[in-house]
């Protein structure tokens, strides 16, 4: 009875790791950040594989470094042509904010002068609604946002 008890306890502890799998999570890639000397990061863009992500402190805390994030795919060459969106709003400095549609999000990138240097703040929804906007990061400089890019 004590050798059938036993076989059976070891059959069903090796079953139970059996349902173990190891699982390969793919090395993320920093691309660039947007930090101040001293202060918290501000902002970062990661890619893995082909998606890149950009994450964001929230400025709705003063206190509190709570950070939220976006992902999008790299198809035919986004990554670049949000760049040249960002590049062109720092030189123009659009008077309404720049609405771009991920597949779950909305983005909006408002520009704006401070101190007369050119800054960009980020926002993102899931609602269309310039209204219903949830999250926005602080103003990022000019050389900041460079750097968030990996352009310099």
């Amino acid at each position: 009875m004590k050798k059938i008890t036993l076989l059976a306890l070891l059959l069903v502890s090796t079953l139970s790791f059996a349902q173990l799998k190891k699982v390969e999570v793919a090395k993320s890639e920093q691309i660039g950040k947007a930090q101040q000397f001293g202060a918290p990061l501000e902002a970062e863009i990661t890619k893995s594989g082909n998606i890149y992500t950009i994450r964001f402190r929230d400025s709705q805390f003063k206190t509190i470094n709570e950070y939220r994030e976006f992902s999008f795919e790299d198809v035919e060459n986004t990554f670049n042509d949000l760049y040249a969106i960002v590049e062109d709003g720092l030189k123009t400095i659009p008077e309404e904010p720049v609405m771009l549609e991920l597949p779950n999000n909305f983005v909006w990138l408002r520009f704006d002068k401070f101190l007369g240097a050119p800054v960009m703040n980020i926002s993102f929804s899931t609602s269309k609604s310039k209204d219903s906007i949830i999250f926005i990061s602080n103003t990022i400089a000019k050389k900041h946002v460079e750097k968030l890019f990996g352009k310099k």
